[in-house]
C-alpha cells in the first residue's frame, strides 16, 4: 500500500501555477483575475478622468500577466487566448457606462483601435509567460518516481 502524501506536498504538475507551492487557478479563475483587474483600471479611469486611459491599460496588462502566472498548467491555453477578448469586452462595457448615448458607437470603435498597442503588449507578455511555463513545467513528469506496486508489499 502506498504511503499517504504529506499535507505540505506540492500540487501536481497539471494543477500547479508558476509558483510551485501554490495550486493554480482554474480557467475561469484566470479569466476572472484578468477581468477584475482590467475593470478596476477602467473604473478608476471612469471616476477620475471620465475616459478610459492609463489606469485601464495598466490594469489590463497586470491582469493578463497575473492570470498567466497563476493559472493551472493544465489550463494555460485560456491565459494565452483571453487578452484580446478581455480588452474588447471591458472597453465595450466601460464605454457603455461612461460615454453619452449619442457618441457611444463612435467612441467605442475609436477606443478599441487606440487600445490595440496595449492589447498587443498584454497579449505578447501573457503568451511569452505561458510559453516559458510550457517549457519549464512540462505536463509529463520528467523525474521517474517509483510507483508502489502491490507485489512489493
Amino acid at each position: 500500500m502506498p504511503a499517504p502524501r504529506p499535507a505540505t506536498s506540492r500540487p501536481t504538475v497539471v494543477n500547479a501555477s508558476a509558483v510551485p507551492t501554490i495550486t493554480g487557478l482554474r480557467a475561469w479563475g484566470a479569466v476572472l483575475v484578468a477581468v477584475v483587474l482590467t475593470a478596476a483600471g477602467a473604473t478608476f479611469d471612469g471616476l477620475v478622468n471620465g475616459v478610459v486611459t492609463w489606469g485601464f491599460k495598466i490594469g489590463f496588462v497586470l491582469g493578463v500577466c497575473l492570470a498567466a502566472v497563476l493559472v493551472r498548467r493544465g489550463s494555460i491555453f485560456t491565459a494565452m487566448v483571453q487578452p484580446p477578448l478581455v480588452m474588447v469586452v471591458i472597453i465595450f462595457i466601460a464605454l457603455r457606462l461612461i460615454a453619452s448615448p449619442n457618441t457611444r458607437t463612435t467612441i467605442t470603435l475609436i477606443q478599441v483601435v487606440d487600445a490595440f498597442p496595449t492589447m498587443l503588449i498584454g497579449t505578447v507578455l501573457a503568451v511569452l509567460l505561458c510559453v516559458v511555463r510550457i517549457f519549464a513545467q512540462p505536463l509529463r513528469n520528467s523525474r521517474k518516481t517509483p510507483m508502489a506496486h502491490p507485489s512489493h508489499a
